[in-house]
Parts: structure tokens; sequence; C-alpha cells
């Protein structure tokens, strides 16, 4: 049986590793302290930098999008560090699920959906250049990108046996990226990047002009425990799409959070001393101590 030879541009580590590095020294983007980027929704967990270009890039690819759908990035700039933990801990899961391979053999399992920290070319995540991603509905809902296969299984962005829908979603996505000029891992339909080596390699360019960069001093992650609905963590102020988060009551059978309580406040409901009934927080943190027109 003949194999049938892939779609898109092969991106092998011996031809990244010589493409030559000459980094234009743009500056990292905080996508959460940008008012033009507010369609962005940021999943928890992800490091919400991104190199100057890529924010204008973005804010293209989210023009060619039908207005009810999003672009949620779930991971932008990664350290070398957070590169290299993924990593080796792939490397080891790989080992252990085949203890019969030669190291030879787990290293280029783990090179297929992981990029090595300790080659010569920087992994795409590390120059800023680099961002997975999905589109959602308004409700912050991922669509539907990869049904009926299980999650590697639809990892080739040109696999075939998608549903009609999951073809239709990715091709959409697909169809802004490309416009935006972003170029695609094919063996990723999720990794988009521009400037990095394997951006260079895959579009024939002769240099990279993003290398590796560190994040700000004070960096952040988005928090990986928020009260509201999974997907809907937006760079705008932490704000979802559509509505400011909300919470619910306590869960039954479980006493109130402390960092919820203010027993030093008079309570709220009925004037009972004792009361243990959970009072609303609210945000405290930009007020003055003696803010005028405010009683202390």
């Amino acid at each position: 049986m003949v194999k049938k030879a892939k779609l898109g541009s092969p991106e092998p580590f011996q031809l990244i590793n010589k493409i030559p590095i000459v980094d234009n020294g743009e500056p990292l983007i905080d996508l959460r302290n940008r008012r033009d980027t507010r369609f962005v929704v940021l999943a928890p967990g992800c490091l919400p930098y991104v190199r100057e270009s890529i924010l204008g890039m973005l804010i293209k690819a989210q023009s060619h999008l039908p207005w009810q759908y999003h672009l949620r990035i779930s991971t932008a700039l990664r350290t070398l560090d957070m590169q290299s933990r993924m990593y080796w801990s792939n490397f080891e899961r790989i080992q252990k699920e085949h203890p019969q391979w030669p190291l030879s053999s787990v290293r280029r399992a783990c090179n297929k959906f992981f990029a090595p920290p300790d080659t010569k070319a920087p992994p795409g995540h590390c120059t800023g250049g680099a961002v997975d991603l999905t589109l959602v509905d308004l409700t912050g809902k991922p669509l539907d990108m990869t049904s009926p296969l299980q999650r590697w299984e639809g990892a080739y962005t040109h696999v075939e046996g998608l549903s009609a829908q999951a073809q239709s979603n990715r091709d959409m996505l697909c169809d802004a990226m490309l416009r935006a000029g972003f170029s695609n891992c094919r063996d990723e339909w999720w990794h988009w990047s521009y400037g990095d080596s394997a951006w260079a390699v895959r579009t024939g360019a002769n240099q990279a002009c993003y290398g590796l960069i560190e994040p700000p001093i004070d960096y952040a992650h988005i928090p990986r425990r928020v009260r509201f609905n999974y997907g809907k963590w937006a760079v705008a102020a932490g704000r979802s799409i559509r509505s400011r988060p909300r919470h619910g009551p306590p869960r039954e059978g479980r006493a109130p959070s402390a960092a919820r309580l203010r027993p030093e406040r008079r309570c709220r409901h009925g004037g009972q001393e004792s009361c243990t009934r959970p009072v609303p927080r609210r945000n405290t943190a930009s007020r003055s101590p003696a803010s005028p027109g405010r009683r202390s």
C-alpha cells in the first residue's frame, strides 16, 4: 500500500537549525492591555505576550472571521524553562509507553508535536512569534474542529475523515490565519507562527526575524482558577465576551469560603450579630484610604 504524501510544508529540524536568526528587536505586547484586542479570548494558564507584528496580524485575522466568532488563544509566549519542562515530561511519558523503543525513536516521536528546547533554533513559542488557537462563539464555547476524531488523531491540519461541520470550521480558521500572513505547522492545526525559524523553513525565507526573547520581569499568566465558565477569560480587563462573571451560592454541604465572609462588617441580612452568610466581594484595590467623598 502506497503511503499518501502529506499536504503542507515540512519543517525538519535539520533545516530549522540552519536558518540564520536576525532579531528585529520588536517588543512584546501584553494582549490584556490593548483596547483593539477585545475580540481575543485568552485561555486560563496562557502567558499573553506576542511580538508587535503578531498583534497586528491577529487583528487582521479576526477581521476575516464572521462577527459571531472569535479567536481563542491557548498558548502565546513560553519561557524556555516552560518549554523544557513540557518537552521532557512528554519525552518521559513516551518512553514509559514504549520501553522497547531506542532513544532516537522516542526523540523523534516527541519532536513531532513538541519543539525541543536544546537545539540551536529556539522553539517558536519562545520567540513571541507563535500562537496556538482555535475559534469560539459568543458564549465562549470552542467550535468543533476534530470530530469524530479524538485528540491527536485529528492534529494533522489536512487530516481526512472530519465531519462536515468540523471541516468547515477548520477551513474558516485556516483561511483567516493565512490571509493575515501566518504560516501553519502542518502537524498541528492549532499552531500558527510568523518570524520564527520554523516559519522561515515553511515559507522559504532566508532568515528568521524573531529569536529567543524573555517575558517582562513582572509577567503574569492568565489565572487558571476562574469562577466562571471555561473559555470566557477575555483580554478586555478580565471581562467575558458577553458579561461579567457572577458568583453563585456556595455548594450544598460546604461552609462558605472564609475569603468571602466579612465578620468585621455589620450584618446586611437583618442585623444579626453572628451572621455567617457570605457577603459579595467588591474590588477595593483601587480605592485609596482617604478618598474624598468616601467613608473610612
